[in-house]
């Protein structure tokens, strides 16, 4: 019986989680929440379209409807050598395969005004934060960013937006999105957000802004996990792997999503999309690996969709160069979200 241990509940373990079925394979599942909060409807609960709940997995329940063992901890350092995982509490789980879906971290500052949602189960204290500041700050310029600073605002919180490139940097919607904003009402300041002092955030012009209430959307940042782990990761921290989806040093460990590089397309992007396309080839991966079965690669795809919810029930779609706003954009994004939702809650 081979000992199979995924580290997070994202896209990909979701997946992984359901489908997993094998008479020599023992799934165990360890996650630092008993929730996994779908981040691509973190713009309708900012808006008001969705509750709390709707937006989440309770991934204990679904490890229970599919005999997978579940584990309420964070994984802090991996033992390749020892062939297993070391968790916060001091639980050490062995390990013959081990596979990370653990998404990514932002920036971090030792200051209470700091609203994070990375890890994504901190959403509710985050949001809670953010819609009672008087004076909440968004730092980013891509779709994150837009999505979020629209969709608070349209909900009623009064947001500033401080970003040093222009909007979707590159991308021919960013001027009608940069209009959306300002028709909205964000405040938008073009610099570079550089640091926070106490309520204080400095700007690279010499300006500054004051703030009770800081959202970090300016990109994927690695978590401390490989690194402390002594594993080959690229110069930010993330897990380099093979396209087969395993690191580069030990085959028994796989990486997907946002923790991970991929060697041979290090510019693919760090989204949930990445990790949902990722998840049919881990699987079956996995099961290969057990099998000594030779091994598929991944390959991203060139253009991928994107659907931004800009409030008041309207959405842009992106698609390449393509672009198109308006309400049928948010009807068709509420339709992939929800189904996404109910494929692991029902």
């Amino acid at each position: 019986m081979k000992r199979m241990v995924l580290v997070g509940a994202g896209h990909a373990h979701l997946e992984c989680i359901k489908q997993g079925s094998h008479p020599e394979i023992d799934w165990i599942v360890v996650t630092p929440s008993r929730y996994q909060y779908y981040s691509g409807m973190f713009s309708g609960l900012a808006d008001g379209t969705y509750t709390l709940d709707e937006t989440r997995i309770d991934v204990k329940a679904l490890c229970e409807r599919h005999g997978k063992t579940w584990i309420e901890d964070r994984v802090m350092r991996i033992d390749a050598a020892g062939k297993q995982v070391i968790c916060q509490s001091g639980r050490v789980v062995p390990y013959d395969i081990v596979s990370c879906n653990i998404g990514s971290s932002d920036w971090e500052a030792s200051t209470p005004i700091h609203v994070t949602i990375k890890p994504n189960y901190r959403v509710e204290d985050a949001f809670q934060t953010f819609r009672s500041a008087d004076s909440p700050v968004i730092v980013g310029s891509g779709a994150a960013a837009v999505e979020m600073a629209a969709s608070f605002q349209s909900n009623g919180t009064p947001v500033t937006l401080i970003h040093e490139e222009p909007l979707l940097s590159g991308h021919p919607a960013g001027p009608e999105l940069t209009a959306r904003l300002d028709q909205l009402g964000v405040i938008r300041i073009v610099d570079r957000f550089e640091t926070l002092d106490g309520q204080t955030a400095h700007l690279r012009s010499g300006h500054s802004i004051e703030t009770d209430a800081v959202l970090f959307l300016g990109g994927a940042s690695a978590t401390e996990l490989f690194r402390a782990s002594d594993l080959y990761c690229d110069a930010r921290g993330f897990l380099l792997v093979h396209e087969t989806l395993q690191s580069l040093e030990d085959p028994s460990i796989f990486a997907v999503g946002d923790c991970a590089t991929l060697t041979a397309y290090p510019e693919t992007p760090k989204n949930g999309v990445t990790a949902v396309r990722q998840a049919p080839l881990l699987f079956q991966n996995l099961i290969r690996f057990v099998n000594d079965e030779p091994l598929r690669t991944f390959r991203p795809q060139r253009y991928y969709l994107t659907l931004l919810a800009l409030g008041h029930r309207q959405a842009t779609l992106l698609y390449g160069r393509f672009y198109r706003t308006n309400r049928l954009s948010w009807y068709f994004k509420q339709w992939i979200d929800r189904r996404f939702i109910k494929k692991y809650t029902v």
